[in-house]
C-alpha cells in the first residue's frame, strides 16, 4: 500500500506540477506578448512622430524666405567651383553674410531639436550653408554627389535615407526637402540629419527595440550588440529587398525559428530566445521590431521542477513515515490479535480461538448437515514430569506434544491448547451410520493416541511416556449445543483417565541422561 501511495503521489505531483508549470509559463508568455505588443505600438508612434517632425522641419526650413533667397543666389556652382578644395569653397561661401545668417538660423534650430545637423545643398549637390558653418568640422563646400536622398528631393520634392556619415562615420538618418522658387523651379534642398545614437534615446522600454531597413539591417537599436547587424530572417515575407549598393547589408545574426512554441514569432537569435513583435513605421521604408527576452523561461521551468521535486520528496517522506507507522501499528495489532488467540508456548490456538472456531463449526454443521467432532486430550503424569525434570523440560514437552498431535490432524481439523496440560481437537465429520455410530470417534483416537506414546528426548533428558487420556465425542449440532459437547468430551476424558489409572500399565518410566532437575 505504501508503494502504491508513493507511486500515486509521484504521478500526481508530476502531472499537477507539469500542468501548473505550463499554466505559469503560458501566463508569463501571454504577459510578455502583451507587453511587447504594447511597447512596439507605442514606440512606433514615437518614431512616427519623430520622422514626421524631421520632414516637417525640412519643409519648414525649405520654405523660409531667406533660405529661398540664398538658394536662388547659389542655385548652381559657378564655373570652376568644383575644382576648388572644400576649404576654398567654404571660404568663398561664408564671406556672404546671408550664408552665415541662414547657417546661424539652422544652428539654433538644430540645437533646439537636438538634431546632428541641418544644411542646404544647391542643384550641384554643393553644401551652401550648414548649422556648423563656423566650426572646424564644417561641411560647407562639401559636394555630396550621388546621394539618393538629395536626388529624390530634387526630383520628387522629398527624400530620405539611412547611411554612415562620411566625416564622422556615424550612422545617421537624412531627410531632405526641395527648395522651390515662386514658379516651382527647383533651387536646391534642405537636409535634416539625425544621428542614430540620438534616435536610440527614444527607444525606451523594458524590451529590445530595433529599427530595421528593407535590406534587414539594424539601423538603430536600444541594444548595442544588434547595431548594424542583419536580421533579414525576421522581416515579414515579401518585404525584403536586395542590397541597394549604398550601404553594407551588415553581418547576419544566427536566427532560427523556435518550433512548437506556444506563441508565434519565437526566435533563437545568436542562441538566445526572444519573442518578436513588428510594426511598420509610417512614411518610411523601415520597420520597428520589439524583442522580448525569453531567457527567464528556462530558469523558471527549473524552479518549477525543483519545487515539484521538493514537494514530491516531502510527500514521499510523509508517506514512508506514515507507512512505517501504519506497518508498526498493524504489526502491533497482529501481535495483539495473535496473543489474544494463540498460546505463547506451543504456538497453537488458545481457548478463546478454539471456542470461536467451535462456534463457527456448529453454525456451519447445521447448514451443511454435518456433525461436530470434539476431542479433549489430557496429559497424564505431567506434574511428575515437571517435578522430576523441571518446568523448562515440561514446557518443551508440551511443545513436542503439540507437534506430535499436529501430525495426526486432518486438513479441516483444528488443534488448540485448552489450558495447562489439556489440548483440544475439533473438526467436522459426516453423520455416523447406523452400523457403526462411533466410527469417527474411533478413527480420531487411532490417529492421535499412538502419536503421544513413546520416548521423549528433551534438553539432555530422555524418558518414555505411556500416553494421554482422551475424551472424544461426535455430536449432532441440531440437538446438542457447544457447551453440551464440551461437557461430554470432558466427562469422557476423565472416564478414560480413571480407566487408565486402574490398569496395571507402566505410565511413566524415566531414564535421565545427564539431566539436571529443579
Amino acid at each position: 500500500m505504501t508503494l502504491c501511495l508513493a507511486t500515486a503521489w509521484l504521478a500526481l505531483v508530476t502531472g499537477l506540477g507539469w500542468w501548473m508549470s505550463q499554466l505559469i509559463v503560458t501566463a508569463h508568455l501571454d504577459s510578455l506578448a502583451a507587453s511587447a505588443e504594447y511597447e512596439v505600438v507605442t514606440t512606433a508612434r514615437v518614431m512616427d512622430r519623430l520622422f514626421t517632425e524631421m520632414v516637417s522641419v525640412a519643409n519648414m526650413v525649405a520654405g523660409q524666405t531667406q533660405v529661398i533667397q540664398l538658394a536662388t543666389r547659389y542655385r548652381a556652382d559657378p564655373p570652376g567651383f568644383a575644382e576648388l578644395t572644400r576649404q576654398q569653397r567654404a571660404a568663398e561661401l561664408t564671406r556672404d553674410p546671408l550664408v552665415r545668417k541662414v547657417g546661424d538660423f539652422m544652428n539654433a534650430l538644430a540645437s533646439d531639436l537636438r538634431y546632428a545637423r541641418i544644411y542646404m545643398n544647391n542643384t550641384s549637390d554643393d553644401t551652401v550653408t550648414a548649422s556648423n558653418w563656423a566650426e572646424s568640422d564644417s561641411i560647407v563646400g562639401m559636394i555630396y554627389s550621388g546621394r539618393p536622398y538629395l536626388i529624390d528631393a530634387l526630383r520628387n520634392g522629398k527624400g530620405s535615407s539611412f547611411g554612415i556619415a562620411r566625416l564622422l562615420k556615424t550612422p545617421s538618418y537624412f531627410v531632405a526637402s526641395r527648395i522651390d522658387d515662386a514658379n516651382d523651379v527647383p533651387l536646391g534642398s534642405v537636409t535634416v540629419k539625425f544621428d542614430a545614437p540620438d534616435v536610440a534615446t527614444y527607444l525606451t522600454g523594458r524590451h529590445i527595440a530595433l529599427i530595421v531597413n528593407r535590406q534587414g539591417r539594424v539601423i538603430t537599436t536600444s541594444s548595442e550588440p544588434f547595431m548594424l547587424r542583419n536580421v533579414a530572417a525576421l522581416l515579414p515575407p515579401g518585404t525584403l529587398l536586395p542590397p541597394d549598393g549604398e550601404e553594407e547589408p551588415g553581418e547576419p545574426l544566427d536566427i532560427r525559428a523556435m518550433a512548437g512554441s506556444a506563441h508565434a514569432d519565437q526566435w533563437l537569435i545568436d542562441g538566445q530566445p526572444y519573442l518578436l513583435r513588428r510594426q511598420p513605421l509610417a512614411g518610411t521604408p523601415y520597420q520597428l521590431f520589439t524583442l522580448a527576452s525569453l531567457e527567464q523561461l528556462a530558469p523558471m521551468r527549473w524552479q518549477h521542477f525543483w519545487a515539484a521535486g521538493l514537494v514530491a520528496v516531502f510527500g514521499l517522506v510523509l508517506i514512508l513515515l506514515a507507512g512505517q507507522a501504519t506497518r508498526q501499528m498493524m504489526m502491533r495489532r497482529q501481535d495483539e490479535r495473535y496473543a489474544a488467540n494463540y498460546d505463547a508456548l506451543t504456538d497453537l490456538p488458545n481457548r478463546r480461538a478454539v471456542l470461536t472456531e467451535l462456534d463457527r463449526l456448529f453454525a456451519l454443521a447445521k447448514r451443511t448437515q454435518q456433525w461436530v467432532l470434539v476431542a479433549f486430550v489430557d496429559l497424564d503424569e505431567f506434574k511428575t514430569i515437571n517435578d522430576t525434570y523441571g518446568h523448562a523440560v515440561g514446557d518443551k514437552f508440551l511443545v513436542e506434544v503439540g507437534q506430535r498431535l499436529s501430525v495426526g490432524l486432518r486438513a479441516s481439523d483444528m488443534l488448540g491448547r485448552f489450558g495447562g496440560d489439556e489440548f483440544i481437537v475439533i473438526g467436522l465429520v459426516a453423520p455416523p451410520g447406523p452400523d457403526d455410530p462411533d466410527e469417527a470417534v474411533d478413527a480420531m483416537r487411532r490417529r492421535l493416541a499412538p502419536l503421544l506414546i513413546g520416548t521423549y528426548a528433551i534438553s539432555g533428558c530422555s524418558f518414555d511416556y505411556s500416553g494421554a487420556s482422551f475424551g472424544i465425542v461426535s455430536v449432532d449440532p441440531s440437538v446438542s449445543s457447544l457447551r453440551t459437547a464440551l461437557k461430554l468430551a470432558d466427562k469422557l476424558m476423565y472416564a478414560d483417565k480413571r480407566a487408565r489409572s486402574a490398569q496395571s500399565l507402566r505410565h511413566l518410566s524415566a531414564e535421565p541422561l545427564d539431566c539436571h532437575t529443579e
